[in-house]
């Protein structure tokens, strides 16, 4: 008896620590829906994952959003590449802390500035300015 219950402890203590460590797939998606890239986001990780899209994702081009599952009847490629993002990508990005309006303000420009006169791309940068320093709300 006292063998079956160290066995549940320890199998409990193995799973806790394999859901510690899960990682979230979310799939890069241009404004038409098209999905071109995947993303696996580690564990934790408390950047916004469109921002993660467009920074990892050469197709993204600034004008993607990250979404946790395509819906609407899309199927995913099977040929989708599907990046490992790492917390030396994440750090390249940035701290993901609450942004602060002169964040922001810098932020938006860095971004209109590699837009090169692209519209969909502007929108994209007007969109994420939006939203800076709501903390996702």
């Amino acid at each position: 008896m006292k063998r079956l219950v160290v066995s549940f402890f320890v199998m409990g203590l193995l799973l806790a620590a394999t859901a510690a460590f899960a990682q979230t797939q979310l799939y890069c998606v241009k404004p038409d829906g098209a999905p071109v890239a995947a993303i696996v986001m580690p564990y934790g990780s408390n950047h916004d994952p469109s921002v993660v899209c467009n920074a990892v994702a050469p197709q993204c081009y600034l004008t993607c959003g990250a979404v946790l599952q395509i819906t609407s009847g899309a199927t995913i490629a099977p040929n989708l590449p599907t990046i490992q993002v790492t917390q030396q990508m994440l750090a390249s990005i940035g701290n993901g802390a609450p942004e602060t309006p002169e964040q922001c303000a810098k932020q938006y420009q860095s971004c209109v500035a590699k837009c090169r006169g692209d519209r969909a791309c502007v929108a994209y940068c007007q969109s994420v300015r939006s939203g800076c320093g709501t903390g996702g709300r």
